[in-house]
């Protein structure tokens, strides 16, 4: 069902002034915001539609967390290196997703600092060992130009097995 909202929200350009100072305005003076025509407010109009639950997509098998750039399909795909992947077996059934399974990420295609750079900071030593792998820093280096790029797995594993930081 469709909804309406229609309210009157603070002015985000003059923060509910109603004047507006900019580079041209000096020395205590102002414009009237153009905005909201200097009432402070703006009128907002907003339709949408009100959530019922997930909705069935039709055609979808599988579900996967990210395509990381890549072209994906629920079958055998060739890789680099001409790497086979049954992306059958990664992600989760439509059908799991909509019961609230989540797939994980796809280890071939990426790397954890890549998938989830904040997780990696919060495992003991998982990025000092990356900059050790990279000649000592991260700093300048792009992560998809890593040294260890052909050694993905072993960074994941070192990912799932990390000791996590308390923070």
């Amino acid at each position: 069902m469709m909804k309406k909202i229609e309210i009157d929200i603070q002015c985000q350009s003059c923060r509910g002034t109603g004047v507006y100072v900019g580079m041209s305005e000096r020395d205590g003076a102002a414009v009237v915001c153009n905005t909201c025509n200097g009432t402070g407010k703006y009128h907002y109009k907003f339709e949408f539609e009100e959530f019922t639950g997930l909705q069935i997509r039709e055609n979808v098998k599988r579900v996967y967390k990210q395509s990381y750039g890549y072209v994906i399909a629920p079958r055998k795909i060739r890789f680099e290196n001409d790497e086979l992947i049954d992306m059958e077996k990664e992600g989760v059934s439509y059908e799991d997703f909509n019961n609230g399974k989540m797939p994980e990420h796809i280890k071939q295609f990426v790397c954890p600092m890549l998938a989830d750079q904040g997780k990696c900071n919060n495992i003991k030593n998982f990025v000092t060992e990356c900059e050790i792998a990279n000649g000592g820093s991260l700093f300048g280096v792009l992560l998809s130009n890593c040294k260890n790029q052909s050694n993905k797995l072993k960074c994941w594993e070192r990912f799932d097995n990390g000791i996590k930081i308390n923070k």
